[in-house]
C-alpha cells in the first residue's frame, strides 16, 4: 500500500510518499519511496501541491498509485495546519482512499521512542504555540495514548509541570523550540523527526491505523478528519448586528 503523508501545521512543510506491506497479522514493513520537506510557514497554501507532485515524481508514482492519505492535524500554526487537512480531504474525495488524521504531537514522540527514548521515559514533544506559549504532550509508550493529552502552556510552567510529572522517570524533550527554554536544555534529544512533525512519521502512524483497521465507519473517512487546535482561534465570529466600521 502507497501512503501519501503531509505536514504543514509548522513552519516545516514536508511530504513523504510511503510503500507498507501488510500481512494477515498486521503491518510488518514499510520504506519511504521519497520525500522532502521546505521551510515558509505562510507558503503552505502555494507550496504544498508542489511539493506532493515533486514527491511522487521523484518516486516514480503518479496520483493514481495513492492508496492511502494522512496529514498531521495539530496543534501547531491554525493556517497551517488547515492546509493539510483540505488538501487530504480534496484528495481523498478525488481518489476514493482512506485518509488518517495524526496528532503533530504524536509524531515527534513516535520519533523519538525509534531513536532517543525506551518505554518508560516520558517523551514531551513541545512546538512553539506563539503568545508566551508552547504545545505539549506527555508520552510514556510508543503506539499508545498520550499521559498528558495536547495542551497548551504558558512557556514558565513548562519546567515545574514536567518535574511534577516526572516522578523519577527520564524525562526526554523534542522539538527545536525548547532550544530557547534553558530548564528544558538538559533534556532535550535531536534528531531526524524530532525537531519538528514530520511527514514520514505522520505516514508510519496512519499505517499502524490502517494495519489495525477501522474502529468505527468514520475512523478511516477523510470527511471526519477536523483540526486539533487545543487552544482557540484569535478570529471570533461577528456579533449579530455587529457592522463593520466605515
Amino acid at each position: 500500500m502507497k501512503i501519501l503523508a503531509l505536514s504543514t501545521s509548522t513552519p516545516r512543510g514536508s511530504v513523504a510518499l510511503l510503500d507498507v506491506e501488510h500481512s494477515d497479522h498486521g503491518k510488518h514493513g514499510e520504506r519511504v519511496l521519497a520525500s522532502m520537506s521546505y521551510d515558509d510557514l505562510h507558503g503552505h497554501a502555494e507550496r504544498i501541491i508542489s511539493a506532493i507532485e515533486e514527491t511522487l515524481a521523484a518516486a516514480g508514482a503518479t496520483r493514481a498509485d495513492i492508496q492511502a492519505l494522512a496529514c498531521d492535524i495539530g496543534p501547531g500554526s491554525f493556517t497551517g495546519v488547515r492546509v493539510a487537512v483540505a488538501t487530504v480531504k480534496g484528495i481523498a474525495l478525488a481518489l476514493a482512499t482512506p485518509a488518517v488524521g495524526v496528532i503533530s504531537l504524536e509524531a515527534m514522540a513516535a520519533a523519538a521512542f525509534a531513536s532517543a527514548a525506551a518505554p518508560g521515559d516520558l517523551v514531551v514533544p513541545v512546538i512553539d504555540a506563539k503568545k508566551g506559549e508552547l504545545f505539549l504532550a506527555v508520552y510514556d509508550a510508543p503506539h499508545a495514548p498520550p499521559r498528558v493529552a495536547p495542551r497548551h502552556l504558558a512557556r514558565d510552567e513548562v519546567p515545574a509541570a514536567l518535574a511534577a510529572l516526572a516522578e523519577g522517570a527520564r524525562v526526554v524533550v523534542v522539538g527545536v523550540v525548547a532550544e530557547e527554554l534553558p530548564a528544558l536544555r538538559p533534556h532535550l534529544a535531536q534528531g531526524p523527526g524530532l525537531g519538528l512533525p514530520d511527514a514520514s512519521w505522520i505516514g508510519r502512524l496512519a499505517a499502524e491505523r490502517l494495519a489495525r483497521g477501522p474502529s468505527s465507519r468514520e475512523d478511516l473517512d477523510a470527511a471526519a478528519i477536523e483540526p486539533l487546535y487545543v487552544r482557540a482561534p484569535d478570529a471570533k465570529p461577528a456579533q449579530p448586528g455587529y457592522a463593520p466600521p466605515r
